[in-house]
């Protein structure tokens, strides 16, 4: 297993992504006996928190283009004794037959995908008839603070950020025009904001620090001296948007996605 996919799981799982995980579920109102796929599923925290709702008659299947992830996910499903299926493979090809899924989720992945409009189409496409797909998108920019210092950081520093990318759906119109384009009906986009919480700040820094700027081509090509160099430097910067959101020696940062839930 990768550290980047073990220090996932046990890092931003907890603090961010199971929170958010709870809210998606409760809107898609998983049922016993259903089959369900978890699109772009990470280490898998949606589909181990639906598996018991679906109980031993129905199905569910995480997939995941990063094979680090899955390991990950596939480890943690065996600890918690829960029977679930795991693939890598792109979301723009989805490899299941027409109508598999009655529920399809995709936890803040839309936006990654290589092709939005392509990957939809796959989802309608493994969906049953009346089947529903939700998923979420983070917010703009322009809503989260922290990441928009660190994206302005980054340019700086290095001439570009990918900072941006993470944050690229956050127009809701887009989000709607997609799923309509799609072939989806009877689509609800909800905004909703958590309060997310990390125990350790420097950690918390770090990790962010680690899967933006460090992975820019930019920042690839210096040798490793100067790369150290740099990521210093952008820690350094950053310690006074990382004390706004410091309390109680805790980080506590709000954050803002867009629910949007739809019909086959």
């Amino acid at each position: 297993m990768s550290y980047a996919a073990e220090s996932y799981e046990n890092y931003m799982v907890p603090g961010l992504f199971a929170p958010w995980s709870s809210h998606l579920i409760q809107i898609a109102n998983p049922q016993p006996g259903e089959h369900v796929l978890d699109v772009a599923c990470g280490t898998g925290i949606v589909a181990r928190q639906i598996a018991p709702l679906v109980g031993p008659q129905g199905l569910i299947i995480g997939l995941d283009l990063d094979p680090d992830k899955i390991n990950v996910a596939r480890a943690m499903a065996k600890r918690e004794g829960l029977a679930i299926e795991w693939k890598t493979g792109p979301a723009e090809q989805l490899p299941f037959s027409d109508g598999s899924f009655d529920l399809i989720i995709c936890q803040f992945g839309l936006m990654f995908f290589s092709d939005r409009h392509a990957a939809l189409m796959e989802m309608y496409r493994v969906l049953r008839t009346d089947g529903r797909v939700v998923l979420s998108v983070w917010q703009g920019l322009d809503r989260h603070p922290f990441y928009q210092t660190l994206d302005d950081v980054s340019r700086q520093r290095l001439g570009k950020s990918s900072v941006g990318a993470v944050f690229s759906l956050g127009d809701a119109d887009e989000l709607h025009k997609l799923l309509t384009n799609a072939g989806f009906q009877d689509i609800e986009i909800e905004p909703m904001s958590i309060t997310a919480r990390y125990l350790n700040p420097q950690e918390f820094l770090a990790w962010e620090i680690d899967v933006d700027p460090a992975e820019t081509p930019a920042l690839q090509n210096l040798d490793a001296e100067a790369q150290k160099a740099i990521l210093v430097s952008l820690h350094v910067e950053m310690q006074a948007a990382l004390q706004e959101v410091i309390k109680d020696n805790e980080v506590e940062m709000l954050s803002h996605a867009h629910i949007a839930h739809a019909k086959r």
